[in-house]
C-alpha cells in the first residue's frame, strides 16, 4: 500500500514538473530571442539556447528611455491606485452581499448577477465615458472603467461567508459599530482573499492595453501594455520614433526588439508573483470550496 501511494506521489509530482517546465519553456525563449542576433536568427532559427548573444536590442530600447520610462510610469501609476480602490470597492460589494442579516443584499446580489451576464456595449459604453463622463485622454478613464469585477465581487464574497457569523455577533456585543467590526475582525481574517482578489485586480490592470486603446490618443498617457501592442503589431511604429531608432549605419533588430520589450514588460510581475502565490493557491481553493 505504501509503495502504491509513493509511486503516485512520484507520478504526481512528475506531471506537475513537466506542466511548469512546459510553462517556463515559453518565458525561456522570448528571453533568448531577446538577447539573440538578428543574423543568427536568419541562419539557425529559434534555439532555446543561443548561438550567439547580443543585447543590442536593449540597447536600442534603453539608449533613450523617454517613451519607455514614462509609459513604466503611467502603468504602475494606474496599477497601483487602480488596485487598491478596486480592492476596496470589490470587498465593501462583497462584505455587504455576504451579510445575511442586511436586507439589501439580495438586491445588490440580483444587480451584480446582471451586470456580469449583460454588457451595454462597446458604443453606448465609449459615448458614455467620451461624451457623458468626459474622462477620454485621461488616467482616470483606465482606472475607473475597470475598477470593479462582478467576477472578483462573488470571489470575495465566497471568502467572506466562510467568516463564522458567530465572530461577528461577538464583536457588536463588545460594543464594537460596523466599520470598526469591518476593518477590525472581517478584513484581518480575509487576507487571503484579499491577496487573491488583489492580485487578479494587479494583473487585470498591468496587462491591459485596450481601454487605452480606445480612449488614449496623448502619447504621454500610453501605458507600457499599449505600447508593447503597438510595436508588435507594427514595425514601422519602431522605426518611426527616435527613441528606438539605431545608429546611423546599423540594422535594427526587429525581433529581438519585441522580444526584448516583452521582457521590460512581464518582469514586474514575474518578480511579484512568487510573494503572492500561496495566497492564490489558498485562497482559490478555499474559494472553490465555499463558493
Amino acid at each position: 500500500m505504501k509503495k502504491r501511494i509513493k509511486v503516485s506521489q512520484v507520478a504526481l509530482y512528475g506531471i506537475l514538473t513537466l506542466i511548469s517546465v512546459l510553462w517556463i519553456i515559453p518565458v525561456l525563449f522570448i528571453f533568448s530571442l531577446s538577447v539573440t542576433p538578428e543574423t543568427s536568427l536568419s541562419e539557425v532559427g529559434y534555439r532555446l539556447i543561443p548561438k550567439e548573444i547580443t543585447f543590442d536590442a536593449y540597447t536600442y530600447i534603453i539608449k533613450n528611455p523617454a517613451q519607455i520610462l514614462n509609459s513604466y510610469k503611467i502603468s504602475i501609476i494606474v496599477t497601483v491606485i487602480g488596485t487598491v480602490a478596486g480592492l476596496m470597492f470589490t470587498t465593501g460589494i462583497a462584505y455587504a452581499m455576504s451579510r445575511k442579516d442586511f436586507k439589501l443584499g439580495k438586491h445588490i446580489t440580483r444587480f451584480v448577477m446582471f451586470a456580469m451576464l449583460f454588457h451595454g456595449g462597446l458604443i453606448p459604453t465609449y459615448i458614455v465615458v467620451t461624451q457623458v463622463l468626459h474622462l477620454g485622454n485621461t488616467l482616470w478613464v483606465l482606472i475607473l472603467t475597470m475598477l470593479v469585477s462582478p467576477w472578483n465581487i462573488f470571489l470575495m464574497k465566497s471568502f467572506l461567508s466562510s467568516i463564522p457569523t458567530e465572530l461577528l455577533e461577538a464583536s457588536f456585543i463588545d460594543g464594537a459599530t460596523e466599520y470598526q467590526t469591518y476593518f477590525k475582525v472581517v478584513l484581518p481574517l480575509a487576507k487571503p482573499g484579499l491577496a487573491t482578489v488583489g492580485l487578479l485586480i494587479l494583473f487585470s490592470y498591468w496587462n491591459d492595453w485596450y481601454q487605452a486603446m480606445l480612449y488614449i490618443d496623448n502619447m504621454d498617457l500610453v501605458p507600457l501594455q499599449l505600447l508593447l501592442y503597438k510595436i508588435i503589431s507594427n514595425i514601422q511604429f519602431v522605426l518611426q520614433n527616435s527613441f528606438y531608432l539605431a545608429s546611423e549605419g546599423g540594422s535594427f533588430p526587429t525581433i529581438a526588439a519585441r522580444m526584448a520589450t516583452c521582457v521590460i514588460a512581464i518582469a514586474p510581475m514575474l518578480l511579484a508573483f512568487p510573494f503572492f502565490q500561496k495566497y492564490l493557491a489558498k485562497g482559490l481553493t478555499l474559494g472553490s470550496v465555499k463558493g
